[in-house]
C-alpha cells in the first residue's frame, strides 16, 4: 500500500505543473495583446501572427521541460518508483565482471576431466551449478564462476589471460523467484488448514517456521513424484514452476546420504546415538545440542502427524528429517518480510502486517523477527570465518546480492560466511568444522544438571514458552532439576564444617536461598556456558575445501585469550556465598532479590572472589571428566594424521578438542586467580581463616538433600 507521503508528493508535482501551464497561458495572452495589430491596421498581420506562434511554441516547450524536470525529481524521490529501481539496478550492472562473452571465451577447461562425466548424478549437479541460477530470469552469475560438481560448489575459473574475480565484483544475483521462503509455506492453504495447530507435545510450544517450510517442501516433492495423491491447490505461483522447483528439491541430500559416514553430506544429527555418546559423553555442549536437534525434529514430526492424518499417511519420519535438516543447514536469512512481499487478500488480510499477525496468532510463528529462505547455489558454497564473498538480501531488488570481498584468484573456491557460530553450533547445525581454529569455541560448567535452554534460540527449548515471553520448566523437569542443582551446594566452601540446620541455622537458611536462586538461573544458557574467541583469527580458507587449511592443531595463546567470563563467575559467586558476605547481609540480599529472575552478583570481597574462582576451577575440572578423551590424546591423533581429514572421527575430535581446550584455559585462569587471591588475602588475615577454606570433597549427601524438602514447589 502506498503511503500518504507518496500521494502528497504526486499532488505537489501536479500542482506545480498546473501553475506552470497557467503562467504560460497568461504570458501568451499578454504577448498576443502586445503583438496583435490595432483595429483598422492591416499591414504586417501575417508577420505578427508568425511571431505569436513562435512565442507560443517556445513557451510550450519551456513548460514541458519544467514539468518533466519536476516529475523526474519526484519519481527519483519516490523510493518504490520503477524508474528508481531501474537506475539502481543499472548502477549495479556497472560493477559486474567485465565483458561476459570475452571472459567466458577465455575460460580454460582441464584437459583431463576432474569428475566422472558418465556419472548421471554428477552430470545433474554440473547442470544445476551451471544453469539453475545463471540462466534464470532476473538472475546473474559472474562469467568466471566455474562449476565443481564433485564437491558441489563453484570456484574462480582459470583463463588464458589470467583474469580473476576482482574485489567488489558482483558475483551473483539470486532473485526472489528462485527462493522459497518460510513466508511462502505459511501462505500455503493446505499448510494453514492442516498444520497451523501443531504444537510440541511435551511443552505445548509452537513450532519454528522452519518446520512449516520443511513440511511445505516435502509435500511439494511428494506431489511432484506422484507419491502424495491429491491436488496441488494452494501451492500457487511456486507450483506453476514445478519443474524448476523439483530440480532444486531433487538435488538436496537424502536421509541415506546424511547417514552415510562416507558421504560429504553426512550429518551428526542422524548418527547413531551411542556413537555420539562415544565421541562426546553426556552433559557436554555438543551432545546436548545434537540431542536437542534430534528431539526437536522428532517432536515436530509427531505434532504434524497428530494434526494431519494426510501428512502421517504420506510423509515418513526419515523424509521429514532429511528435509528439516536441509532447511536448518541450507536456509539463509533475508530478514523480516518487507512491504515488497505484500500481497493483499492473503487469508482475508488487508496488509502484510495483518497477515504476519495472523501467523503469530494461529501458528505461533513470528516472522517479524526474521525469515529464512531456501537459497539455491548460495547454500552449496562452503563456509569460512574469513570468506571471499559476502551476501546481503536487497529488499528493493528482491534478491540476494553476492559480491567479492577481495580478489578471488583462479582455482580458489567461493567461500561465504554462515554467521559467527561456535564450532559446537557449526558442527551440530551444518555437520562440519574447518579445523583451523578460525571459529569460536564454547564450553559449559553445567556439570550437575541438564540445561533445558540448550542455545537453539527461538527454534526449540525444553522450557514452556509463555506468550508474555517468560519460560518455565514443566512439573517433571522442575523436580528433576532441583534434585540435580542441590549438588552444586555440597562443598560448603568458606566454612570449617559442613553446614546443617542444626549446627548453623543461618548458614542453612542461606543455602536454601542459594538453591532457590540457582533454580531461577538454572536454564539461562549464558550463566553456565562461555565462548572464547578463535584460536587463530588470522586463518584464511585454503584454495579448496578438500584441502586441509592447516596440518597444525590449533591451540590457544595464553597471552591473547579473549572471552567474557562475567556471567559464569557470577554463578560461581552465588554458589560460594557465605552469610558473612555483603557485609554480613548476604541472607537479606538474597531474600530481597527473590523477585529478581536473574540475580547477578558483582565482585565483593577478595575472600568471596577466591572461593568463586575455586568453584570455577572445580566445575571446569569436573566438565573435563565428562569427555571420553583428553586434550593430549586428541592433539596426538590430529597431529600424526591418524584421522582422515573431513571424516566423522576427525570432525568430532576437532569439536571435542575445542571444548576441552576451552575448559583447560578457563581452569588455568581460575587456578592462577585462586593463588593470587590467596597470597593477597593472607597479608591481612590468617591462612587458617574459615573464609579461605576450600573443600576438596563433598559434604555428606543426607545433610544437603534435606534442602529439597525446604524449597517448596510453589516458590518457583
Amino acid at each position: 500500500m502506498k503511503s500518504n507521503t507518496h500521494i502528497r508528493r504526486r499532488n505537489i508535482t501536479n500542482e506545480a505543473s498546473a501553475k506552470i501551464q497557467s503562467s504560460v497561458k497568461s504570458s501568451i495572452k499578454t504577448k498576443k495583446r502586445k503583438l496583435l495589430p490595432s483595429s483598422g491596421t492591416t499591414n504586417g498581420t501575417n508577420n505578427n501572427r508568425y511571431v505569436v506562434e513562435l512565442v507560443y511554441l517556445r513557451n510550450t516547450l519551456v513548460s514541458i521541460i519544467l514539468v518533466l524536470l519536476l516529475t523526474g525529481i519526484s519519481i527519483m524521490y519516490y523510493e518504490n518508483s520503477p524508474f528508481r529501481r531501474f537506475f539502481q539496478l543499472d548502477k549495479k550492472k556497472d560493477s559486474r565482471g567485465g565483458d561476459t562473452s570475452k571472459l567466458q571465451h577465455e575460460v580454460l577447461h582441464p584437459q583431463v576431466p576432474e569428475w566422472n562425466m558418465s556419472d548421471p548424478l554428477l552430470q545433474r549437479v554440473h547442470d544445476f551449478l551451471t544453469n539453475y541460477v545463471c540462466t534464470a530470469r532476473g538472475a546473474y552469475c559472474h562469467p568466471l564462476l566455474y562449476p565443481v560438481p564433485q564437491r558441489r560448489t563453484h570456484r574462480a575459473a582459470e583463463t588464458s589471460s589470467n583474469h580473476s574475480i576482482k574485489s567488489n565484483d558482483l558475483v551473483m544475483i539470486l532473485p526472489r523467484n528462485l527462493l522459497i521462503w518460510d513466508l511462502d509455506a505459511m501462505r500455503d492453504t493446505w499448510i494453514r488448514d492442516n498444520l497451523f495447530l501443531a504444537r510440541h507435545d511435551i511443552t505445548g510450544n509452537a513450532l519454528d517456521s522452519g518446520a512449516f517450510l520443511a513440511a511445505f517442501l516435502v509435500r511439494i516433492k511428494l506431489l511432484g513424484l506422484g507419491i502424495w495423491k491429491g491436488g496441488n491447490d494452494g501451492l500457487g505461483a511456486l507450483y506453476d514452476n514445478e519443474q524448476k522447483i523439483m530440480e532444486f528439491l531433487n538435488i538436496l541430500p537424502s536421509y541415506h546420504e546424511m547417514q552415510d559416514e562416507m558421504s560429504t553430506h553426512s550429518h551428526p544429527v542422524v548418527w547413531n546415538e551411542e556413537e555420539l555418546y562415544s565421541f562426546f559423553g553426556k552433559l557436554t555442549p555438543s551432545f546436548r545440542l545434537l540431542k536437542g536437534y534430534r528431539n526437536m525434529i522428532h517432536s515436530e514430526y509427531l505434532a504434524f502427524c497428530k494434526t494431519s492424518a494426510e501428512f502421517k499417511q504420506y510423509v515418513t519420519e526419515k523424509e521429514y528429517t532429511a528435509m528439516r535438516l536441509n532447511v536448518i543447514s541450507r536456509s539463509f536469512g533475508p530478514g523480516p518480510p518487507s512491504r515488497e512481499e505484500e500481497k493483499n487478500g492473503i487469508f482475508g488480510t488487508n496488509s502484510l502486517m495483518e497477515e504476519l499477525q495472523l501467523y503469530k496468532k494461529e501458528a505461533g510463528v513470528d516472522l517479524t523477527k526474521g525469515s529464512r529462505a531456501m537459497s539455491p547455489i548460495l547454500d552449496m558454497w562452503d563456509h569460512h570465518a574469513k570468506p571471499n564473498v559476502e551476501w546481503k538480501y536487497d529488499n528493493l531488488q528482491r534478491a540476494f546480492i553476492i559480491r567479492a570481498i577481495d580478489r578471488i584468484p583462479p582455482m580458489q573456491d567461493i567461500m561465504v560466511s554462515y554467521g559467527k557460530y561456535t564450532d559446537t553450533h557449526l558442527f551440530a547445525k551444518f555437520g562440519f568444522v574447518n579445523g583451523d581454529g578460525s571459529g569460536y569455541t564454547e564450553a559449559s560448567i553445567a556439570i550437575m544438571h541438564p540445561l533445558l535452554d540448550i542455545g537453539m534460540g527461538q527454534q526449540f527449548t525444553y522450557l514452556v514458552d509463555f506468550r508474555n515471553g517468560t519460560k518455565i520448566t514443566t512439573d517433571y523437569d522442575y523436580e528433576a532439576q532441583k534434585r540435580a542443582l542441590v549438588n552444586y551446594l555440597r562443598y560448603d566452601d568458606g566454612y570449617d564444617y559442613c553446614v546443617t540446620k542444626e549446627n548453623n541455622p543461618k548458614g542453612y537458611r542461606l543455602k536454601i536461598l542459594k538453591l532457590r536462586h540457582l533454580q531461577k538461573i538454572a536454564n539461562d544458557y549464558d550463566r553456565w556456558t562461555f565462548r572464547i574467541a578463535p584460536r587463530n583469527e588470522r586463518s584464511k580458507p585454503s584454495m579448496s575445501s578438500e584441502i586441509p587449511i592447516s596440518t597444525k592443531v590449533p591451540q590457544f595463546d595464553s597471552r591473547s585469550i579473549k572471552f567474557d567470563g562475567s556471567k559464569i563467575i557470577s554463578t560461581c559467586r552465588l554458589i560460594a556465598l557465605t552469610e558473612g558476605d555483603f557485609d554480613g547481609k548476604a541472607i537479606e540480599k538474597l531474600e530481597k532479590e527473590l523477585v529478581n529472575q536473574n540475580l547477578f552478583i558483582e565482585k565483593q570481597t577478595d575472600q568471596l572472589e577466591l572461593r568463586a574462582l575455586a568453584v570455577l576451577s572445580r566445575l571446569t575440572t569436573g566438565a573435563l571428566h565428562l569427555y571420553p578423551s583428553n586434550t593430549q590424546s586428541d592433539i596426538s591423533a590430529l597431529s600424526f594424521s591418524s584421522l582422515k581429514f573431513g571424516s566423522k572421527e576427525w570432525t568430532a575430535t576437532q569439536v571435542r578438542l575445542g571444548e576441552m581446550l576451552s575448559l583447560e584455559v578457563v581452569r588455568s585462569i581460575a587456578s592462577s586467580g585462586v593463588k593470587q587471591m590467596r597470597n593477597r588475602v593472607q597479608q591481612s588475615i590468617p591462612a587458617s581463616h574459615s573464609s579461605l577454606n576450600i573443600r576438596n570433597r563433598k559434604c555428606p549427601e543426607d545433610s544437603t538433600l534435606k534442602l529439597l524438602k525446604e524449597v517448596s514447589y510453589s516458590l518457583r
